[in-house]
This record gives structure tokens, sequence and C-alpha cells, in this order.
């Protein structure tokens, strides 16, 4: 048995007493990287970097087609130099199992071939490798055909064997399942399946479409609500999180909406903007839409509304409102949204089709198509709905009535705006225009109404296009994400990912990294080295309590010293706090030291830390 002196200096120096029955956390942190292959050109300095913030796992494919490129001819030089590494920064790997290979098509099919790539991978490497993940979102990346939850048990029951046979010791995890799509629905389908007995860890990406991370508390709950319904005690991992940093578009934002607001009369400088964002009822809407990036900095003032504030909200004052980002709308409010329109009242629907999933509580979504897009005069042609549309545009322009306003970048969508709905007194208005060939579309549109609607709706169906963070939110977030994790059950968090490869100024896949291409740190790389440094494996597991929207979470450090982490969910605001014993330090989510305040604190969004107090409450 080993002796942790760190753990008992405390209490030789100092007589501080250790609760030996508090649970603790050990080594939560990993990070999702490409450097098995896409970039091993600087997996030593992405290890090194990684190290230096504390990050004790790393995530990456060992993907069946790299190793095996041709049938029975292997070869694992990428692997084998991907461990010596690793090894060298004391940094583990959790190796990703999957990927078809083309003369075993699809996998899960093809069992014998299967099993023979995860015994070679296992018996080369489970002496060191001690954790295998079959497959990576098995309800979304699967292959040629649709993927199910009992497809993938059989993929899974014939890893989980020949890794078993080789070393029982040796722990299999689920494939971490994607939020967007069907993570419960596949994990019930496996469990149904009878794959319960297959995996010894289950994991999740709960990703958020719109957001923050404390939409991630349902996506738990559910989860383990159902490990219990099928009496399952198994730990839950999060081995995939994260915010990109992409800029959010400069073409709608910047130049295509004050055109359409100009047409529609309405005076930005003159009038205030409304966000919908109501996260007590699990709905993160508009929160992304950053007035910042945006023309919402244009208007007098931006307001963030909860759907309850919607049947009496003043048109007049708040002329435009933003109730999502993208092609998800809670449609229980849907009538409420309606009779903002009918009282004169402007959408801006700035991603994808509007209102086409119905976003449920928990974060759960049904897809509706175009059943409500009749109720608002609006809809839309795509290609698998009507002949002759192709699946993407190849060029864009402004209407003829914008020309010379703005210019326009390519961004295909595929899905064209049309008038058909539209009753006497209304308008179509096109702004974008868009086509390929002998076809040509509306791909952004003002809709102006002078029938039973008064209002007016402006739609772009370019997706992605606010999807994304800034830098100093994805800093926010992470550490929120950790704790808000560790604080429900969750083992161990993966962020993705460590670094940015910036294929394009915004292309989302991009900028999900915590450091640029260039491996010089983005704030959220000073965030998460804050965050191990105040909460370093071995602390106690955080407890975190919730008052309105303020969150504060706590833990005990292995040198005895209490840290408390206190944030809000949204707007910053100043509260007091009674402390029964002096704060020693207080610092801010990035590292930097912050005064000591008398009575007031500002707290934010932004993580604050508050070093050596045994007890905190807000007054």
């Amino acid at each position: 048995m080993k002796f942790n002196l760190l753990k008992w200096l405390p209490v030789i120096l100092f007589g501080i007493s250790l609760s030996t029955d508090a649970a603790t956390i050990a080594d939560p942190y990993g990070i999702c990287a490409h450097i098995s292959h896409y970039e091993k050109k600087t997996a030593a300095k992405q290890l090194e970097c990684m190290r230096e913030i504390n990050i004790g796992w790393v995530r990456t494919d060992f993907a069946w087609p790299w190793v095996e490129k041709q049938c029975d001819q292997w070869n694992f030089n990428d692997f084998d130099r991907l461990l010596s590494l690793a090894k060298a920064e004391n940094i583990h790997i959790l190796p990703i199992l999957g990927q078809n290979v083309k003369w075993a098509m699809p996998a899960y099919k093809n069992l014998d071939a299967w099993g023979n790539y995860v015994n070679k991978m296992v018996l080369r490497y489970g002496a060191e490798l001690r954790y295998w993940e079959i497959w990576n979102e098995p309800n979304a990346s699967w292959g040629p055909d649709t993927p199910n939850g009992k497809d993938y048990m059989r993929l899974l029951k014939r890893a989980y064997e020949e890794i078993k046979k080789i070393d029982p010791a040796l722990t299999v995890l689920y494939g971490g399942t994607a939020a967007g799509g069907m993570p419960l629905t596949h994990i019930r389908e496996t469990l149904a399946a009878g794959g319960g007995k297959y995996f010894d860890v289950v994991n999740i990406h709960p990703y958020h479409r719109e957001g923050v991370p404390e939409l991630m508390i349902d996506d738990i709950k559910d989860v383990q609500a159902l490990l219990k319904k099928w009496n399952l005690n198994k730990p839950i991992w999060i081995t995939e999180m994260g915010y990109s940093t992409a800029p959010q578009s400069p073409t709608l934002y910047r130049k295509i909406l004050p055109a359409a607001f100009k047409r529609a009369g309405i005076d930005p400088k003159n009038s205030s903007a409304a966000l919908l964002c109501d996260l007590e009822d699990g709905w993160g809407g508009a929160l992304h839409f950053d007035p910042s990036q945006t023309i919402l900095a244009d208007f007098d003032s931006v307001k963030t509304v909860r759907a309850k504030e919607l049947k009496e909200l003043n048109v007049e004052k708040y002329r435009v409102l933003i109730p999502a980002l993208g092609e998800d709308f809670p449609i229980r409010y849907i009538s409420d949204l309606l009779n903002y329109v009918q009282r004169g009242g402007t959408l801006v629907l700035p991603s994808g089709v509007p209102f086409y999933y119905d976003h449920q509580r928990g974060a759960k979504r049904e897809q509706v198509g175009q059943k409500y897009l009749k109720l608002f005069h609006i809809g839309w042609d795509a290609w698998w709905q009507k002949a002759g549309i192709p699946k993407e545009e190849s060029w864009q322009r402004p209407a003829a009535e914008f020309e010379g306003q703005f210019s326009v970048r390519l961004s295909p969508t595929g899905r064209f705006l049309h008038d058909r709905n539209l009753k006497p007194g209304d308008q179509f208005i096109p702004i974008i225009e868009a086509g390929s060939n002998d076809f040509s579309g509306v791909v952004a549109a003002l809709y102006k109404f002078d029938s039973d609607l008064k209002g007016n709706v402006i739609v772009c169906t370019t997706r992605n296009a606010a999807k994304n963070v800034t830098e100093e939110q994805q800093a926010e977030f992470l550490p929120r994400t950790y704790l808000i994790a560790l604080a429900n059950g969750v083992e161990r968090v993966f962020w993705y990912c460590f670094r940015s490869d910036e294929r394009a100024e915004d292309a989302t896949e991009g900028h999900f990294g915590i450091v640029r291409k260039d491996l010089k740190p983005k704030p959220a790389w000073r965030a998460y080295r804050t965050l191990t440094e105040l909460c370093p494996s071995g602390s106690t597991v955080p407890k975190m309590v919730q008052q309105e929207d303020c969150f504060l979470a706590n833990w005990i450090r292995p040198d005895g010293v209490k840290v408390w982490a206190i944030w809000t969910m949204l707007y910053p605001k100043k509260i007091r706090l009674k402390v029964d014993r002096k704060i020693s330090r207080i610092i801010n989510h990035l590292g930097e030291e912050q005064p000591l305040p008398q009575l007031e604190y500002s707290v934010s969004s932004a993580i604050l830390y508050l070093v050596g107090p045994e007890t905190v409450s807000i007054q």
C-alpha cells in the first residue's frame, strides 16, 4: 500500500481532519485529440501542452482502417509511437475501436473480421491500455445502414468477449452516443437486446444545439434513470463535450439583417430586441446569439425573455424577437409565438428551416417537419420533397431589390423558401437568391404580413449560422461543464477537443480546440489549467447547489483546503455571501487573482473561485 504524503500532509502539519468516507475524484480530466493519425506530426507537442494543464487522459481513434489498410496487412507503427509519446508525458490513452473497412462492410455483419481486429489490438496494447471504447457515436456515425442499438449490441458483444478473453480486468466502454440524434433511444435498444452485460462504463456526448452546460444535468439524470430501470450499476463518462468558436456568420448578421430590418420599417436604434431563453424549462433558445458579434449591437437594448413572458411581450417596444438559433423550438409555446406576430412583432429565424424539431423537456427532440409553418404563412422546399431541386446550390447572390447593399459568400443549404402559404395582403420579399444549373430559388427572405398576421418573419435557411460561441464563452463553459458533470455523478470528462485545425474561418468543426492550429493557447486552455490546479485529482467530489440562477459548488483539495466556485448561468449580478472563515484567495476562471471584496461580490457566467472558507452561502 502506497503512502500518499500529499493527502496526509495537512493532517501531519496542521491537524486538519480529512473525512475518510468522502468520495474523491480520480484523474477525471480528459481531452479528445486526433493525434493517432491526422495530427501525428504534432502529437509530441500536443501531449506536452496537455501535461502543462494537468490533463491525465487523451481519447483518440485506434481505427480499424488505419491499422489494417488492406485485408490481413497490419501496420502498428503510428500507434506504437503514440504510446511511447504518451508514456513519456504520463498521460493515459483511451483508444476508440471502430470504423468500417471496405472488405468487411459493415462491421456488425462481419463479426469474425471485427473480432480479429479487436483481438489484435488488445493483445498488443492491453497491458498498457486498460480502457477500450467500442465505436464512436454508434447512433450517428455507423456506416451504410441506419444505426440502431440492437445492431450495435452485436458489435459490442463480440468486442467485449474478445477483450475479456484476453484480460477480464480490462474495462469496456459503451460507444459515446451523440446528442442531437437519439442517444437514449439507442442505449435503450441496446439494453433491450441484452447489451447490459457487455459493457462496464456507459458514456454520452451531451452537446447542445443551443444552450449552456447546465442543460447537461437533465441528460445525466436521464441516463442514470435508464440504468436504474435495467438494474445496472455502471459508471457514466462523458467522452465528448465542447463548443466551437468558429465566427458567427458576418454575412447574415452584419449585412443581411440591416437591409431586412430597413425593408420591414424597423430602425434598430429606436427599437429593442428580445431573445427567447428559458433555462428553467430546459430551453437554451437564442442564448448563443452574441450581441457583440451581431446586428443586435445596434438596437437600443436587448432583453432575454422567458417563455411565460411571450404572451405579454410589449410589441411596440420589443419589435424584434429571436426565438431560436436553429431548427429546434419547444412547440408547446408555438401559439404564444404566433400571437406575437399577430400583434405586429418581427421574428428572426436565422439558421436552418424553422420549427423542424419539437424541443421537449430533457433536451429531447421530435421531428415535426413543416407542420406549423402554415400558421406563420411561411414554407420551404428541399430535394427530398420536390423533384428538380438540387441537394446543394452552386451560387448565391443578393436578390434584385438588395443588389449593391451587401455581398454573399456561398454557404450551400439546399433548403429553398416559397410563398405558397401567403394570404391576401402578405408579401414575400427575397433577400438572397440561390440556385444551380437551371434551378433558381430563395434561401433568405422577408415575409411581410398584412392579413391575420400583422408583423414580419425573416428567415435564412443557411445552417450552422449561429451554433457557435465566442472564445470567451468557451473558456467560461469549460470549467462549468466539468464541475456540473462531476457533481452529478459523472466520473470522467473528455473535452472536445485539444487542437483546432482551423480548416476554414467559419467551419464549425475546425474550431472546437482549446489551442489554435499553431498550438497557441485560447482562453479555454487557461481555464482548464486553473480548474485542474484548484480542483486536482484526489479532491472530494464537488457538491453543487443552485439558488435561482446562481450555482455554488465546493470541494476539499488533497491538501485539505476547501475551494468554492460560484457562477451564474447567464447574467452578471451582485450578491452578498455569508462566509464563516476568511477567504485567502479569490481567483477568476482564467487563473487571475482578484481583490478580496468586503461586502458585495460581482458574479457572472465566468466562474469565481473562493479559496479557504469552511462554509459559503448566498444571502
